[in-house]
């Protein structure tokens, strides 16, 4: 597959002193798969640590500690990304995660635990935003098209939500949290080797030597409305689909009466509709993504609406909401990818970092707010969080769409 033009002439520039080691592009997407894979192994025996802990209070800290620490410091780590090499700050911040996940390992006390999770959230996040502007360089040099090397690494975390979680728990059961932790820390340390072997490098271009506040780098930026517009409908989005997520459990337990297996057959159903958006986006060129970010954020709306409605009217059981899922799920995915290629495609090379700051703490925002409203529906009105929630996912495709074809190409 070929890369056109435009796509060629944003990159053009930092190609020049950018190489990729020859059939090394593949082999770091397989060690980003097994790190990705690694993020869900971490998360759920990090959660099974927490509650043999049984310290009141414990799980909610553990899942802030996840968050907060990463969403406070973002607007820094968009400026750190933005005037660093992308490539080494990948480098260092896996072999942090890959030191600080084998050092919990060793000390299972409840403080230590939590210490390490503020520590990764904030490392997490900085490895998130410098793999965003990676992603042009690792398309051209693979021969891909922007949209396909979205798509693939949205089956690779579409694939890790899936068999993370299996694993982890597989792991857990065999040698306990300590030694799937160490198994864990040892995917990392790969990615930052196969990441160092590989070349993967992006210049940065040398920067005025007038000191800038921080909020005057992130001026220009948010001055772009056509990028402003879709991060807006995108925290929307967010937004109303983690409304749903708290409700979730509550629909299938208590609205249902159904039990664990069915609440695991849904998870599924989700994550394999990722999966196959994902698959589907690959095949796509997206010479124009936004249509297809606002009318996949439509269609995520509707599946929840639809199943909220069947719910209340009791006209849909499991089967109904397992397929409403695998719609979802595959709207989710085409959202993602479409999104992400619209940000990369417009955003400025020298503010790429940035411009994934605003979108990594826009959503992280959206969805711990999304998390708080949620729970004002459990446990027992989860159909109309459901309702309210695609109501909400509905109204910001048609209004993103409609403020997003006002906007001009480029505002700033």
């Amino acid at each position: 597959m070929h890369i056109s033009n435009v796509e060629l002439g944003a990159w053009s520039a930092n190609m020049q002193a950018i190489d990729v080691r020859k059939r090394w592009g593949w082999l770091l997407l397989g060690a980003i798969t097994l790190s990705t894979i690694g993020d869900e192994i971490s998360l759920i025996t990090l959660m099974f640590r927490i509650a043999d802990n049984r310290t009141p209070f414990a799980v909610p800290t553990l899942l802030v500690a996840q968050l907060l620490p990463g969403l406070i410091a973002t607007p820094f780590i968009g400026r750190l990304v933005d005037a660093r090499d992308a490539g080494r700050l990948l480098t260092v911040t896996a072999l942090i995660d890959a030191i600080v996940i084998a050092w919990m390992a060793w000390h299972p006390d409840l403080l230590t635990t939590i210490l390490g999770a503020s520590v990764l959230s904030i490392s997490f996040a900085i490895g998130g935003t410098a793999s965003f502007v990676l992603i042009p360089v690792l398309a051209a040099r693979l021969g891909m098209t922007l949209p396909r090397a979205n798509a693939v690494l949205e089956f690779v975390r579409s694939a890790g939500i899936l068999a993370g979680p299996v694993i982890g728990g597989a792991l857990v059961a065999w040698g306990g949290v300590g030694r799937a932790l160490l198994i864990d820390a040892a995917s990392f340390a790969l990615l930052a080797a196969v990441v160092l072997g590989s070349g993967l490098r992006r210049p940065v271009e040398p920067k005025d030597a007038e000191k800038q506040t921080l909020l005057s780098e992130y001026v220009p930026v948010l001055r772009n409305r056509r990028t402003t517009v879709m991060i807006g409908a995108l925290i929307l989005e967010v937004y109303a689909v983690s409304i749903a997520d708290v409700a979730f459990v509550f629909l299938i337990t208590v609205t249902l009466a159904a039990g664990p297996t069915a609440f695991g057959l849904l998870t599924a159903c989700w994550a394999g509709g990722m999966m196959a958006g994902a698959t589907a986006s690959g095949t796509l060129a997206m010479p124009r993504p936004a249509p297809i970010a606002f009318v996949s954020a439509v269609v995520m709306g509707a599946t929840m609406l639809a199943i909220g409605i069947a719910a209340l009217t009791l006209t849909g059981g499991i089967v109904f909401i397992g397929i409403a899922f695998v719609f979802g799920g595959a709207a989710n995915s085409l959202q993602n990818v479409a999104v992400r290629t619209m940000l990369q495609r417009e955003g400025p090379v020298g503010s790429r970092g940035k411009v994934a700051a605003i979108y990594s703490a826009g959503t992280s925002a959206a969805a711990m707010l999304g998390y708080m409203t949620g729970g004002f529906f459990t446990p027992h009105n989860a159909t109309s969080a459901y309702v309210f929630g695609g109501t909400l996912g509905v109204l910001s495709g048609f209004v993103g769409w409609l403020l997003f074809r006002h906007s001009r190409p480029k505002d700033i």
